[in-house]
């Protein structure tokens, strides 16, 4: 008797396997995926800073900016896209963890978030998501802003 429930085991089990390996073959299709570059630069005309802690940069003070245009990267064309976000300061050196929308003319969004380095350093932002023609996009976000903070060049490498 106990060898009869064991064998009766042991064939349930390979049938319930053999199920998952064939269902879980047919729902993996292979994922295509696509690189697109992009590069838009910001001239950063509306920004403010609210110095909240002590006098200088502090932790919890508080840059927001937007809605500022995105040029082409010639930075003679206006794309019709808008970037527009709030970084909040963590400490005297200026770093600052920020979350940034960049909005597309259609209507379709590209969500960035990210660490930026205190003073005009470069850094690297996150694509965690977007709508309309970037919706499941993924990627990251080069950052490189001039000297005088005025212009910034983001260099987007998104994946689809």
């Amino acid at each position: 008797m106990r060898k009869l429930m064991l064998a009766a085991m042991l064939f349930m089990f390979t049938t319930v396997l053999a199920h998952a390996q064939a269902t879980a073959q047919q729902a993996s299709p292979v994922a295509v995926v696509e690189l697109a570059t992009l590069v838009l630069i910001e001239r950063a005309e509306n920004v403010t800073n609210l110095d909240l802690g002590d006098p200088g940069p502090s932790a919890g003070d508080l840059i927001v900016w937007g809605p500022n245009a995105l040029y082409d990267e010639t930075n003679i064309t206006n794309t019709g896209a808008t970037t527009q976000g709030f970084c909040v300061v963590l400490d005297a050196s200026g770093i600052c963890e920020l979350t940034e929308t960049i909005v597309f003319p259609d209507g379709s969004t590209i969500e960035l978030q990210g660490v930026q380095a205190g003073g005009s350093g470069p850094s690297t932002r996150t694509i965690v998501g977007g709508s309309g023609q970037y919706l499941g996009a993924t990627g990251t976000v080069g950052i490189q802003p001039s000297e005088d903070l005025s212009t910034w060049i983001k260099t987007f490498e998104i994946h689809f």
